[in-house]
């Protein structure tokens, strides 16, 4: 893989890509400026798009924000090295739709789900036990924080028993841009607002939780017993040092994208061991309920197997940016979804018709606009958060109502692989033997 030097983030795109980067995004990053993460983050990006033939055409404004701003400030070296629970509700809202539509066999004892590196607040976690109300459910993690504190605006900040700052998450990365460009300015403040509300605490029983209000900022102590129902419960514990117990589902979205494929390896032996025989384990990435790619193994004969490799019709995007998201050269999910997306990207029977009429709703919905140049151009004024996310959701239902992930199916079919729409509405395949970590 090529490195930085001093060359510049345009140069390395028509390297990979093999086309001169658009002009009016010319100059918007600057390598040296990008913390050595973030640099080998952009490599492995651009590898991965060289893989599934993305095109510099679809070079945009949010992207090179992303790269830029968002991404500096999510990876572990902002945090010191430790992995942020960032979530938000509803994030896995399709993967209980795929569990939902299982035909699991009769058997003895209480259904288990386990939701393991579920964040904090556990939202995804409560979404399931919602939807499950008669299976036992448990969120799983490494870290709930003592003391959360949320602003005026929603954002909030974790801090431990001891009142140290921890992390931040931001209403959504739209909203909180600010907050990640100063990622220092907003550790103070948050931190400003901390000493101010923590003295209005009476009990800190632990317990128990307990909540102080001032000034439309509010401190939360425990706030994880706030979340425990009759059939929801949580674990506070690395997956390697999981007690016993036996799931007939586990969860585990956007943890082992952190971890080496050897690494991956001896995990997934660890979590073999907490599965009953048929069980299922759901393993990936996402983001706000958009841009999934997911390994589903199953527990046959005492040995976990790939059941399927699935992913959304949103990866093939202009605009996405979970399909890039890495941590590690050797990621395998995303080297498939990269060859998979590759696959349908060149078969232009396909990729054609659906590039135009993507194009068509993204004009239509104000995202943006393909003109003469053949480059997208945003319009000055951004869409609010809410809005990006609404009409994202409605662009994407009207993609799939055109049949456009029958036929990404169809052109996989046609390259030799098994594949289908999986109970998620998700494309799947019987990935190849070696292409995953089993």
């Amino acid at each position: 893989m090529e490195t930085m030097n001093e060359t510049s983030f345009e140069t390395l795109v028509e390297n990979f890509l093999g086309t001169g980067f658009p002009r009016h995004l010319s100059g918007t990053i600057c390598l040296t400026e990008l913390p050595p993460d973030t640099q080998d983050f952009i490599l492995r990006l651009l590898y991965l798009m060289k893989r599934s033939k993305y095109c510099v055409s679809g070079f945009n404004p949010v992207l090179i924000r992303w790269l830029s701003a968002t991404i500096p400030s999510i990876l572990p070296g902002a945090w010191g090295g430790r992995i942020p629970p960032i979530t938000v509700p509803g994030r896995h809202r399709k993967l209980d739709n795929y569990v939902a539509g299982q035909n699991f066999l009769p058997d003895r004892g209480q259904n288990i789900f386990v939701d393991i590196g579920c964040g904090f607040p556990p939202v995804t976690t409560v979404d399931t036990a919602c939807r499950f109300p008669d299976w036992q459910i448990c969120g799983v993690d490494r870290s709930f924080a003592d003391y959360v504190l949320s602003d005026t605006a929603g954002h909030y900040a974790c801090f431990n028993q001891e009142g140290e700052f921890l992390y931040f998450q931001a209403f959504s990365d739209l909203a909180g841009r600010a907050l990640y460009a100063d990622p220092e300015g907003t550790k103070n403040r948050f931190s400003q607002l901390f000493e101010d509300l923590f003295p209005l605490l009476q009990n800190r029983d632990p317990l128990s939780s307990e909540t102080v209000e001032k000034d439309g900022n509010k401190l939360i102590h425990n706030h994880i017993m706030d979340f425990e129902t009759d059939n929801l419960r949580f674990i506070k514990s690395d997956l390697m040092d999981l007690g016993p117990m036996t799931a007939k589902v586990i969860r585990c979205m956007n943890v082992f994208i952190y971890f080496t494929r050897d690494k991956k390896k001896r995990m997934l032996g660890h979590i073999k061991d907490h599965l009953k025989t048929n069980g299922l384990l759901i393993i990936g990435t996402n983001s706000f309920d958009i841009q999934y790619r997911y390994a589903v193994y199953q527990k046959k004969n005492d040995d976990l197997f790939v059941r399927e490799f699935a992913f959304s019709l949103d990866n093939l995007g202009h605009i996405p940016f979970m399909p890039w998201f890495t941590i590690h050269e050797d990621d395998p999910e995303a080297i498939l979804l990269a060859k998979l997306t590759g696959t349908i990207r060149s078969a232009p029977s396909f990729w054609t018709p659906f590039t135009r009429h993507l194009d068509q709703l993204l004009e239509y919905h104000g995202f943006c606009k393909r003109k003469i140049d053949g480059f997208l151009h945003f319009p000055e004024k951004e869409m609010l958060p809410n809005d990006f996310l609404e009409k994202n959701a409605l662009l994407w239902k009207g993609m799939q109502g055109k049949g456009y992930m029958g036929g990404a199916v169809d052109v996989l079919g046609k390259a030799g692989y098994d594949a289908w729409i999986n109970s998620a509405g998700d494309i799947a395949v019987r990935p190849p033997v070696g292409d995953l970590v089993s």
